[in-house]
């Protein structure tokens, strides 16, 4: 009968790479978007995105984390069925406050082009946004 030799932890576990912070302070517009795209992905199986976002005391609305895939850097996923796919993430959301959400988001497609959407309509918020790679 043949044997397998069961893999250690050291084999199983996730490798991270180095944080990178793509945002810092960056205000986002009533309404706004601000997007980045992630192509160095070969080798990879997820993106960690962190966000932090301070709301308007007067806000009414949080954030969002979308992505869209592409193949090849210039045809990606329409907003539509991105998110008709549940490819997005709210953060949780107080007026006034500062919240922070880690998003996993898997990797399909070489290229990720990752969206912060503010979806207050009348105020701004400041984010910062952290990516760190997984494999």
């Amino acid at each position: 009968m043949p044997t397998f030799a069961l893999p250690s932890l050291n084999d199983i576990k996730p490798t991270r790479a180095t944080p990178e912070q793509i945002l810092s302070s960056q205000s986002i517009s009533a309404g706004g978007t601000v997007e980045f795209t992630v192509s160095d992905t070969d080798g990879y199986s997820a993106i960690v995105v962190t966000v932090k976002a301070t709301y308007d005391a007067s806000a009414t609305a949080g954030v969002r984390v979308r992505w869209l895939y592409s193949p090849d850097g210039t045809n990606f996923d329409n907003v539509e069925d991105a998110e008709a796919q549940g490819n997005y993430e709210d953060l949780s959301f107080a007026a006034g406050e500062t919240r922070q959400r880690t998003v996993l988001i898997p990797i399909l497609q070489s290229y990720v082009k990752i969206q912060i959407v503010n979806l207050d309509t009348s105020y701004a918020v400041t984010v910062d946004v952290w990516t760190t790679l997984m494999r």
